[in-house]
């Protein structure tokens, strides 16, 4: 399937939840006293919330790229 057949808005859609998952572990472990809590924060929700960025970037360029059709 390519990436203009599934859409913009499920691309969009996906990378906000990414997102939002994201600041929310951060919110967390923010709230949370353990030495864990630094990890839950530095790895994983920097993950989430760099996947929401790659997703959002990738759909923009790949949005733009025209569909090769008729060129008259």
């Amino acid at each position: 399937m390519k990436f203009n057949q599934i859409g913009m808005g499920q691309f969009f859609r996906a990378s906000s939840v990414l997102i939002i998952l994201g600041l929310l572990v951060e919110i967390v472990s923010l709230l949370w006293f353990h030495p864990l809590s630094f990890v839950l924060f530095a790895f994983l929700g920097a993950i989430l919330i760099g996947l929401g960025m790659v997703v959002y970037l990738a759909s923009l360029v790949f949005a733009a790229i025209p569909i090769s059709g008729n060129r008259e």
